[in-house]
């Protein structure tokens, strides 16, 4: 009789076990971005590309300043082109199009601001001499992801914000965010990189990753307690709780 209740008293905890280290195991299935990423070749990436509802500054400039009069008017939101013109710039509407004096609409959606300037010149040109044309972007987008109350992508019109802001902007971490543990993905000439932030201290202030740049991605991991709670797993938890609490009620029934 020992020996067979030797036998379930084995089998119920290595059940329990292999239950547990499941549980462990699946964290895999829940966490983002945990291979390592450096060097990850994105050449192919424009991470100047103009995409829809982008605000753009369009600066000419020509030897007959006369020519280019209408590109030096007050860009106000109270003239005609009040659609089109916003915060000292060129809204991109709908159709990928930026609506110009002189020339009128041009397509920039997918270009880079260099290609988008080169485009304009070449339309200014069949009515301006040497036009000379410089486009940036005044707005960007940052996406926050992993434990905030409102995780997606940010649309920005100023370009000065830091890590802090963006947070507060996604409505702050949930309580079960890992405050030492927030990555932050950037892509530099051609490369993704990644920088693991620790927030309860103030040393990353002094970081090249505190202020952000365009298309910076921010994951908030969540904590153990998140991803033991998370659907299945805390399925799979409470099973091996439950066998844990028959093995010991069969131990003390026996003793």
């Amino acid at each position: 009789m020992k020996k067979y209740f030797k036998k379930q008293t084995h089998f119920y905890l290595f059940l329990s076990s292999i239950i547990f280290l499941s549980s462990c195991a699946n964290k895999k299935n829940i966490v983002y971005f945990q291979q390592k990423i450096d060097n990850i070749n994105s050449s192919s990436y424009l991470s100047e590309s103009i995409q829809k509802n982008d605000i753009l500054n369009i600066n000419v400039s020509a030897l007959d300043i006369t020519s280019i009069a209408p590109f030096l008017e007050n860009n106000s939101t109270t003239n005609n082109n009040a659609d089109q013109r916003l915060i000292d710039g060129y809204k991109v509407n709908s159709e990928g199009e930026i609506n110009l004096p002189i020339v009128g609409k041009i397509k920039v959606e997918g270009l880079t601001t260099s290609d988008a300037g080169k485009k304009i010149e070449d339309e200014l040109s069949k009515k301006i001499i040497n036009p000379v044309v410089n486009v940036t972007l005044l707005t960007y987008r940052i996406t926050i992801l992993g434990e905030v109350n409102n995780p997606g992508t940010l649309t920005l019109y100023n370009q000065k914000i830091n890590l802090i802001q963006a947070i507060g902007l996604a409505g702050d971490m949930t309580i079960f965010g890992k405050r030492k543990k927030i990555k932050i993905i950037r892509e530099k000439n051609g490369v993704s990189t990644k920088k693991i932030i620790d927030i309860t201290k103030s040393d990353f202030f002094d970081s090249e990753y505190y202020y952000l740049k365009n298309n910076d991605i921010i994951y908030v991991e969540p904590s153990f307690a998140k991803v033991k709670n998370s659907g299945y797993i805390g399925q799979i938890s409470n099973v091996a709780t439950i066998f844990s609490l028959i093995t010991s009620i069969i131990l003390l029934s026996r003793n």
